[in-house]
């Protein structure tokens, strides 16, 4: 019996207690539904609704003429809001809407589009993506006039949510230098080139606004005025020229397709002001495709070869009171330095005794080497101050970000050694980047004064200069007059009759350094090769500075003097070219005063006029195009060349024919005077293209 009532005792206090629960349960449930309601939903609303970062327009980047580099295009992701269309409105147009939509994005039919706007209001969601894909500013305008949609975003419903991309217009070409930028979720940046270098000024200012978290961890807008505006970015304008962009770009590419090569860089400087015109780097990826995807110009180091031999004979110059047609003895194209210390020439025989010019000239490496030991192995460190003057040991400072550091041996380093001082003399056990090259041999041009390169020339916002970058002198003078001077005259003959003389072929002078390396792998020298060719044009007045590396070529032709040399005269003609004014005159006949003033145009307009004339003609043509040539009493009309891409002879034409020729190329023409034409800007033979321009003097 006690037993019974203990356990009713324990079954009635264990029912108390969950009757106590469940009424505080209630109780603890209408507090929060009627006195603690307005908090709590507060509350959830605050959960809801969070200020998120509204990016900023990127600044666009442009070449020197102001096109466009990279710009950002905005595109646009169509939302929809079902619940704020009155009745009348939605009722109305949902059918026209959804016709629109499944007849522009094709994703869905009308009836499911119909269907999953009504049932979206029904539902009384708040936020609908009716498509990811991204819609053009363009169609957006369109976009707004369809039913409802055109009631806007408060009795629309409308939402576009911005998206902005980055778009080159030039595609590929400098792909590298304009470079890329990521941004993560909390604004840090990463990225290469001038978009990440000049990021501070292209990036802008952030702005701030409401967002309301809705179904699918969507973020919708809240357009209540509660925002802080974005300012946007900076545009920057560069110095590059896209012309010579796009031809560098097609000549080198052209040339590691030849030479089965690895990667290859032009980089193209204008000798008084450091401004750079054009930078190509294009390295093979997996596929064998020739892409920009890494600065070799800027970034990249490596031993350049018989290219650094200008420094050291610079640096001998200086130090001495040697002459060029002073003798110096190479030998049978051996030198022992010390025993494990042996120099040897290209020249398989030697080139015995040759004057100092022509250490340059013929590029030995046993002459500059014996030079340098002679002149510098009791002080070392004195030739090294010459280096560091020619700003060869230190980076420029230049504007873009991951300027390659150059690597070299000094006296007293842990790598120094008896044959370092001959082996750097010639470019070897030293590393630097075809920038630091450039800039040296553009000093020279501009007869020792040091100029800073530079690629980005002002800061704008809109028509107004913010901030602008001018010339800026490093060094006045890194050497005599003399020494100077006398290193020119070495240079120009490298190409007249050196190891550059294939190039030898252009109507105006080049100057210049060839450069071949053996590339050392696995701690030993190959027989791979990195190949150069640095100068300046024209030789007696230079304006353009040019560096072209090619990395590895294959085949038969392995020296700079056949790789590399003849890309920088194909680049160096197309820029003399379209930036040299030249009178290009016509040569009279002496008999030309006896016949009606006929000269060149075209085959069958000339024949008629000849025959209207009763002149004696013989043909020697097999074109459209003619030239006269007057032999006695007779007019001999023969070929007028004309090359597709090639500026074509048109003087002495009439002006309708010479626009049309000119025109045919693509290229635009400006003209004064009136007659025939007397002078072409451009010479015969000329390349031009779709950005050309032309102007023709006529008399």
């Amino acid at each position: 019996m006690g037993i019974r009532n203990s356990i009713l005792l324990r079954v009635r206090i264990a029912f108390l207690f969950i009757v106590m629960i469940a009424v505080a349960i209630v109780v603890r449930i209408s507090d929060l539904q009627f006195v603690e309601h307005d908090k709590w939903e507060k509350a959830g609303n605050a959960n809801r609704v969070k200020i998120r970062r509204v990016d900023a327009t990127r600044g666009n980047i442009m070449a020197e003429d102001g096109s466009l580099l990279a710009t950002s295009i905005p595109f646009y992701k169509l939302a929809f809001d079902p619940m704020v269309s009155p009745d009348s409105i939605f009722d109305k147009g949902v059918d026209s809407l959804a016709y629109n939509l499944s007849i522009y994005f094709r994703e869905k039919t009308k009836a499911q589009y119909d269907s999953l706007l009504r049932t979206s209001r029904k539902r009384k969601r708040r936020y609908l993506i009716l498509s990811q894909k991204q819609i053009k500013h363009q169609d957006k305008k369109i976009i707004e006039q369809w039913p409802i949609f055109r009631e806007g975003r408060h009795r629309g419903g409308v939402i576009f949510d911005k998206v902005e991309k980055r778009f080159k217009p030039f595609n590929d070409l400098g792909r590298r230098t304009i470079g890329f930028i990521r941004k993560d979720e909390e604004a840090k940046f990463t990225g290469r080139g001038l978009e990440f270098s000049f990021n501070v000024d292209l990036a802008g200012t952030d702005g701030e606004a409401l967002f309301q978290r809705v179904s699918g961890n969507q973020w919708k807008p809240l357009d209540n005025g509660a925002q802080i505006r974005a300012k946007n970015g900076f545009d920057i304008q560069t110095t590059l020229n896209m012309e010579f962009e796009e031809h560098a770009h097609k000549v080198l590419h052209e040339a590691l397709i030849k030479h089965d090569a690895n990667f290859g860089t032009v980089l193209l400087m204008e000798v008084q002001t450091g401004e750079i015109k054009a930078i190509v780097n294009l390295g093979r990826n997996k596929e064998g495709n020739y892409v920009e995807d890494f600065n070799y110009a800027i970034q990249g180091v490596m031993e350049p070869g018989s290219t650094f031999k200008g420094a050291s004979m610079l640096a001998v110059l200086e130090e001495s009171d040697i002459n060029i047609t002073d003798s110096v003895n190479t030998g049978e194209g051996k030198y022992q330095f010390y025993d494990e210390c042996i120099m040897t020439d290209a020249h398989q025989n030697g080139f015995g005794m040759i004057s100092v010019e022509e250490v340059i000239q013929k590029s030995s490496n046993i002459g500059i080497s014996k030079l340098v030991f002679k002149n510098f192995r009791e002080n070392p460190e004195r030739f090294f101050r010459y280096l560091d003057k020619y700003n060869l040991t230190s980076t420029i400072g230049f504007q873009m970000e991951g300027e390659g550091q150059p690597n070299i041996s000094r006296p007293g380093d842990p790598s120094w050694s008896g044959c370092s001082l001959p082996w750097i003399s010639i470019g070897y056990e030293v590393e630097v980047s075809p920038l630091q090259i450039l800039n040296f041999y553009n000093t020279i041009a501009n007869d020792g004064k040091m100029i800073e390169p530079y690629i980005v020339k002002r800061i704008l916002q809109g028509n107004e200069v913010i901030d602008e970058h001018h010339t800026k002198v490093i060094r006045k003078s890194i050497g005599s007059e003399r020494s100077i001077k006398a290193l020119q005259g070495m240079l120009k003959k490298v190409v007249s009759s050196g190891t550059a003389k294939k190039i030898n072929t252009t109507d105006f002078n080049i100057s210049g350094k060839t450069g071949t390396t053996q590339k050392l792998k696995a701690g030993r020298y190959t027989k791979s090769y990195f190949t150069s060719f640095v100068g300046y044009f024209p030789s007696e007045a230079p304006k353009y500075t040019m560096i072209v590396a090619i990395d590895e070529p294959r085949g038969n032709q392995k020296y700079g003097g056949d790789v590399c040399a003849p890309v920088f005269r194909d680049i160096a003609e197309v820029v003399y070219n379209r930036t040299t004014e030249r009178n290009i005159e016509y040569v009279t006949n002496e008999n030309e005063a006896a016949f009606p003033y006929i000269k060149a145009g075209n085959y069958n307009d000339l024949i008629l006029l000849s025959d209207a004339f009763d002149i004696q003609q013989v043909s020697k043509n097999t074109s459209n195009w003619v030239r006269t040539q007057v032999q006695g009493d007779t007019i001999a009309w023969v070929n007028a060349r004309v090359k597709k891409g090639l500026m074509p002879d048109v003087r002495g034409m009439t002006l309708r024919d010479a626009i049309y020729l000119v025109e045919s190329e693509g290229a635009s023409v400006t003209f004064s005077g009136s007659g025939r034409v007397s002078t072409q800007s451009i010479s015969p033979g000329g390349r031009i293209n779709g950005r050309t321009k032309v102007h023709l003097k006529l008399l």
